[in-house]
């Protein structure tokens, strides 16, 4: 409500301040509620594909490359959080299967494990079309940024940022990928994305 709100420019400066603050406190409470279930990874997708939606929104509004780059790791930091969600997903016996759906399948209506891959699979295109968006508008502002104080470090971003940006790119355009497949490189995308003080021990081959 707050976000929507936000989009139509509901009300004056104050209030718009008030409900980007009111989103984004609803949107961290029923993303760490479905964290603490561990069993409810299509909500908590879906809920945070909603912040990261509130976070380009944000940045649509701003002018300066600092600002933009400040609503980029704000949107990266938040999608870093849906690994685990991948991880629950991957280990289904659905996903497994090799009929499991993917963009270039039809999916029988009638039957409730179908009609779950279904929005499993609507979730992870919208995941990996926004994080594809994300990492290109790093590879944009950073490849113009002018020389900072840390030159090698904002390199080195940049090159891990490329290099992410076409394996998923890669991956994404590929149709003959299982839904096993796909949710792989989303997590070993993230893996790769994951600072090396927060990396996950755990790896998906």
């Amino acid at each position: 409500m707050y976000h929507s709100c936000l989009r139509n420019q509901v009300g004056d400066e104050h209030l718009r301040k008030q409900h980007r603050l009111m989103a984004d406190l609803h949107y961290s409470k029923a993303a760490k509620l479905f964290q603490l279930l561990k069993d409810a990874p299509c909500e908590l997708l879906r809920v945070q594909l909603e912040r990261v939606a509130f976070a380009e929104f944000q940045m649509s509004s701003q002018s300066s490359s600092a600002g933009k780059l400040k609503s980029l790791y704000g949107a990266l930091e938040i999608m870093l959080k849906t690994r685990c969600a991948f991880v629950v997903l991957h280990a289904e016996p659905e996903c497994e299967s090799d009929q499991a759906p993917n963009e270039g399948k039809e999916l029988a209506a009638d039957s409730p494990g179908n009609l779950r891959m279904e929005e499993v699979v609507k979730l992870v295109n919208i995941f990996e079309s926004r994080l594809s968006f994300v990492l290109l508008q790093f590879v944009k502002l950073l490849s113009s940024k002018k020389k900072s104080s840390n030159p090698a470090d904002e390199e080195a971003s940049l090159k891990n940022y490329k290099q992410v940006y076409s394996s998923l790119l890669r991956a994404s355009t590929n149709k003959c990928s299982t839904l096993s497949e796909r949710l792989s490189v989303l997590i070993n995308v993230l893996d790769q994305l994951t600072p090396k003080s927060e990396e996950n021990e755990t790896v998906v081959p």
